[in-house]
């Protein structure tokens, strides 16, 4: 490899055993906390960052603006530095002290803003103060907003390389895809891979806040889902949306660490609590996969890791 970012995608598809569904039905786990940064977020960042640079929206030494609470920038940090641009990052102070670490020990710069609730609970008016705070800062000569929620260019990216490498790794034989949602990028890249070919396609959102379903909006610990009708959702390219509480997605991101060796975040936890009500649905005869977004060591300052 020549560069960092050549190590991002092609993450390995493991088999869960001890987690896995009761009926006999087979679950999928794609590592994504093997990119980079420990995130499935690395495939979005440079995604943005090489449209761009292919439409000409970016110069050399240009600052690059975006919004995060979940992994969105650490990759963007990552792959900023590794092409030359300025990150500039905004994030709620409710979020873990790790993802401020992180960020820093890439080389972001950090625009905090407060929160509603304080940490750990995130609310949707979170997400909604800081993309209001990186539309301003956006708005300075030499900075370019990435804006996750509305960029073009990581849909056709997830459907050509992360739907694609699903398809394969599992030689066809998947029947199913659940996942969570933050912008719903990778739901909706996947499903246009994958739902064509017949695959079930299942969303998640948090029950705190599960504005999909028609739930009222409030506060979750699942960091990285937004808990509101995000701007790439799209009805028709999903079959069911599952809202995940939040005791259950720790519960069982502490079972596939101790269990199945799988060190993964809360997140994570959440889609194989949706990924085992797939499987009541679908019965034993399904094939599903899922996501292990990101890495555990961003969750350590959180239980159920917090004091083991």
């Amino acid at each position: 490899m020549t560069s960092v970012l050549e190590a991002i995608g092609n993450t390995p598809l493991v088999r869960l055993r001890r987690c896995a569904p009761p009926n006999g039905a087979e679950l999928w786990l794609k590592l994504e906390y093997r990119n980079p940064t420990g995130s499935l977020k690395d495939r979005m960042a440079l995604a943005m960052i090489e449209g761009a640079e292919r439409d000409g929206l970016l110069e050399p030494g240009d600052t690059v603006v975006e919004y995060t609470g979940g992994s969105t920038g650490p990759a963007l940090a990552l792959v900023c530095r590794a092409k030359g641009y300025r990150p500039l990052i905004v994030i709620a102070d409710c979020f873990t002290e790790e993802r401020f670490q992180l960020m820093r020990a890439l080389g972001a710069e950090l625009d905090v803003v407060p929160s509603v609730a304080g940490r750990p609970n995130v609310t949707s008016q979170d997400i909604h103060n800081m993309v209001e705070r990186a539309a301003e800062l956006a708005a300075q000569p030499h900075h370019y907003a990435t804006d996750q929620f509305n960029n073009p260019y990581i849909i056709p990216d997830h459907r050509d390389r992360l739907g694609r490498e699903i398809w394969e790794q599992t030689d066809g034989r998947v029947t199913a895809f659940c996942h969570g949602m933050g912008t719903a990028s990778s739901l909706i890249g996947v499903s246009d891979a994958l739902r064509p070919r017949g695959v079930f396609i299942q969303a998640h959102e948090p029950a705190g806040s599960a504005a999909i379903s028609g739930g009222e909006q409030g506060r979750f610990l699942i960091q990285g889902w937004t808990g509101f009708v995000m701007p790439h959702w799209d009805p028709d390219c999903v079959d069911h949306v599952e809202p995940i509480p939040d005791d259950e997605a720790l519960g069982m991101t502490l079972r596939l660490s101790r269990e199945d060796g799988i060190f993964a975040g809360i997140s994570t936890g959440a889609n194989v609590v949706g990924a085992h009500r797939l499987a009541q649905r679908l019965g034993p005869d399904a094939v599903i996969v899922t996501l292990a977004v990101d890495t555990g060591f961003k969750y350590l300052s959180v239980e159920p890791f917090a004091g083991l």
